[in-house]
């Protein structure tokens, strides 16, 4: 029931009916949790899971500059998309500010999914992608005026 609620309140989810969260709530390895100072993802690394924030923060940052935070992530926050989508190996670090716990899924995991469900999130990734598409137009805008 806690889980439900979580998912109640990510924007990602919103879209999905209370029995296709259900049914994303009984697959194992959906909910991991990670401590304060732990790494969720290494740059570099090859690993292809997708991370939605249910409670807690994290920073990105590089290797080449491990103490400049690039951006913030807070709860409803997706990322590892480009490794999820692109089996590519991840471009930065995002390490935990606190007690986190995060829906995680992997490719391998996708393909269990039905193809309804598959296309649900992938459709919601697409999303994501165009928002900061039109975020980092805005941005490059501002730079130039």
């Amino acid at each position: 029931m806690i889980m439900q609620r979580l998912l109640d309140n990510i924007p990602f989810f919103w879209s999905f009916t209370d029995e296709e969260k259900e049914q994303l709530m009984g697959l194992d390895c959906y909910f991991e949790t990670y401590d304060a100072g732990e790494y969720l993802i290494r740059e570099g690394a090859e690993d292809n899971s997708l991370f939605i924030i249910l409670k807690g923060t994290a920073n990105v940052t590089k290797k080449s500059h491990p103490d400049r935070v690039i951006t913030f992530l807070e709860p409803g926050t997706v990322f590892g998309e480009i490794s999820f989508l692109t089996q590519r190996p991840r471009t930065t670090n995002v390490v935990a500010n606190e007690k986190m716990i995060c829906f995680t899924i992997t490719s391998d995991t996708m393909r269990d999914l039905d193809s309804q469900m598959q296309h649900k999130i992938k459709d919601q990734l697409i999303e994501i992608l165009v928002q900061r598409l039109d975020q980092m137009n805005q941005t490059l805008l501002n730079l130039v005026r």
